[in-house]
C-alpha cells in the first residue's frame, strides 16, 4: 500500500490511509504559517466618543447631547475637520431608576456614538484634549492609522509569503524530504489593530513619546500619549505539497 505522510508546523509525521472521502489532501503535503511586521510612523487617527446626558425629564437630557453636538461641531470644523468625515448614530434615551427593586424612574439618560476621522494627526493633541474637558463626552478612544495602508498591505503579504517559504524548507529538509508546489494559500490575521484596546496599533506593539502642548488661553500643560511608530502586521497559511517519489 502506498503511504501519504502529513508534515505539520510541529514538525509531526503522521500516516494517513485514503480508505474513505476525507478533507485531507491524499498526497504527502505540510502546511505553515508566514508572518510579517512593519513599523511605520501613524499620519492619520480615527476618535470614537459617545455623547451623554443625564436630566431629570427626557427633553432636558435628549437637549442636553443636541447642545453638546452642535458644540463639538462647531469646534471640529474650526480644526479643519469635513463633516463627511464625522459619524453619529441615533440618539438613545433610557429611563434611570432608583434602584432595581422599586424600578421607580428617577430621570432619563440620552447617548449618541460620534465616529471622527482625522485624515491629519496635526490637532490630534488639541482635539482630545478639548473633548477630555467636556462635560458630556465620555468613552473618548484613539486609533491610529496610516494613509498608505493599501502599499503596505502589498509588502506585508510578500514577506509574509516568503516568511511561509523559508518556513517550509527549513521543515521539509529536516525530516529529509522536498517541496513540490504550492497546494493552497489562504490569508491569515491581519493587524491594523488596537493599542491598549483601542489606542494605536497592534495590541502591546507601539512604541510611545510624550508630546507636550501649552494651553492657548492658560498656563496648563497637555501631556497626550502619542506614538512615534505602530505595528502593521499580516500573516498567510499556506499549503505545500511535497515530493511524491520520496514516499514510494
Amino acid at each position: 500500500m502506498k503511504r501519504s505522510f502529513l508534515l505539520t508546523t510541529g514538525v509531526t509525521l503522521c500516516l494517513s490511509f485514503a480508505a474513505t472521502a476525507s478533507p485531507v489532501p491524499d498526497f504527502p503535503f505540510i502546511t505553515v504559517t508566514g508572518t510579517a511586521q512593519l513599523h511605520v510612523e501613524p499620519d492619520t487617527a480615527q476618535i470614537r466618543l459617545v455623547i451623554r446626558a443625564n436630566e431629570s425629564t427626557a427633553e432636558q437630557a435628549t437637549s442636553a447631547v443636541y447642545r453638546q453636538g452642535n458644540t463639538l461641531l462647531e469646534y471640529l470644523k474650526s480644526k479643519g475637520v469635513e463633516l463627511d468625515a464625522i459619524e453619529a448614530a441615533q440618539i438613545n434615551k433610557e429611563a434611570t431608576y432608583q434602584d432595581y427593586s422599586s424600578r421607580t424612574i428617577t430621570g432619563y439618560s440620552a447617548t449618541q456614538p460620534v465616529s471622527i476621522q482625522l485624515q491629519s494627526i496635526e490637532h490630534y493633541v488639541e482635539i482630545m484634549d478639548h473633548l477630555f474637558k467636556q462635560p458630556n463626552i465620555f468613552s473618548i478612544q484613539g486609533q491610529f492609522g496610516t494613509s498608505k495602508q493599501s502599499q503596505y498591505e502589498t509588502e506585508l503579504v510578500a514577506k509574509a509569503g516568503a516568511d511561509a517559504r523559508k518556513r517550509a524548507e527549513q521543515l521539509s529538509a529536516a525530516q529529509g524530504v522536498s517541496l513540490h508546489s504550492v497546494f493552497a494559500i489562504s490569508e491569515g490575521s491581519r493587524s491594523w489593530g488596537n493599542l491598549g484596546g483601542d489606542f494605536g496599533f497592534g495590541a502591546g506593539a507601539g512604541v510611545y513619546g510624550v508630546q507636550m502642548r501649552a494651553s492657548a488661553d492658560s498656563m496648563e500643560q497637555s501631556s497626550l500619549v502619542m506614538p512615534k511608530h505602530i505595528q502593521l502586521q499580516q500573516s498567510v497559511n499556506v499549503i505545500y505539497r511535497l515530493e511524491t517519489q520520496q514516499f514510494d
